[in-house]
């Protein structure tokens, strides 16, 4: 375990001080600073929602900015974890000294945790402080322990994307195709299959209704969404979140749903659908499980393949 930690704080002090890390922490700032200045237009256009509604508005913002970066953070980790000190020359080097490769592949899993712990957890609470300082909003109890959670769980879902790069890099030798690799991995979870599952339920139920709106009776009565195109919608959800059941990022998303109460009908007509903690734990354990069983089998994967492949 001590030649694990050694191995670790090296691999920790290399990451930090590589312009690679740097870059990802300037677009983590980027976001950020765009996420506090649209609270902050929120907090000037909508007042009247209270505070309370403000600090959903920060959590799901900080949600979005760590769906798009959080997987490219732990992909920057991981895509030349192995292959790189293979593609060096370096692995066969650091595998003749008097150590296991057990030691070696665990070393680097725990540097990877500390960085993206470090990292999410520190640019998360930046932001939601920054914005509360900003915009004089009171925070609660619960609002503490809800972005605490889901600064939580986004950790994981980090470390997921660097489960699955570290596991492309354990049998490539090439860190130019395992970053590509990895990189198509994310691109099919967050852009491609969200469109693939749309397309596939809008061929399966049809065309929507042709009348998408009634108008209500009384004067100045805002259109309403007629119930045949409401209907509509709620199956299209319905078989594109079974197709995305595959996908990680559509977990991480449901969860920060329900954290954050985001909109659940179509165009935001129905209420938000905040949980408190205790709902969330029992209406997305499923979501849970997923976020966290999935690094571990991309884990287990890794360190089969590390510790029995015979280097060259």
């Amino acid at each position: 375990m001590n030649k694990s930690l050694t191995i670790a704080r090296r691999e920790f002090t290399d990451a930090i001080t590589s312009r690679r890390f740097w870059l990802i922490a300037g677009l983590f700032l980027l976001l950020y600073v765009a996420n506090i200045y649209g609270v902050g237009v929120g907090f000037r256009m909508g007042e009247a929602f209270g505070s309370n509604r403000l600090m959903l508005q920060i959590g799901s913002n900080v949600a979005s900015t760590l769906a798009f970066l959080a997987p490219l953070l732990g992909i920057a980790l991981a895509f030349d974890a192995i292959s790189g000190e293979r593609e060096r020359g370096t692995l066969r080097v650091l595998l003749s000294r008097p150590l296991y490769r057990e030691d070696v592949i665990n070393g680097k899993m725990i540097s990877a945790a500390a960085v993206i712990g470090l990292t999410i957890t520190a640019s998360a609470m930046l932001s939601v402080s920054a914005s509360i300082l900003l915009q004089g909003i009171t925070v609660t109890s619960d609002d503490i322990v809800r972005l605490g959670f889901f600064v939580g769980v986004s950790i994981l879902f980090s470390f997921a994307y660097y489960a699955v790069s570290l596991f492309i890099s354990t049998f490539s030798d090439k860190s130019g195709h395992s970053l590509t690799i990895s990189l198509g991995v994310w691109i099919f979870f967050a852009f491609i299959l969200p469109i693939l599952a749309s397309f596939i339920a809008s061929a399966i139920i049809g065309s929507p209704p042709a009348f998408l709106f009634n108008q209500t009776s009384r004067p100045g009565g805002q259109g309403q969404i007629s119930g045949s195109f409401a209907n509509y919608t709620r199956r299209v959800a319905e078989i594109t979140n079974t197709i995305e059941m595959v996908s990680i990022n559509n977990h991480y998303s449901l969860i920060a749903d329900s954290l954050f109460g985001l909109p659940t009908g179509a165009f935001g007509q129905q209420e938000v659908s905040r949980l408190d903690l205790a709902g969330v734990l029992s209406s997305r354990w499923v979501d849970l499980l997923v976020i966290v069983a999935f690094p571990l089998i991309f884990l287990v994967a890794s360190y089969v393949i590390f510790t029995s492949r015979q280097e060259k």
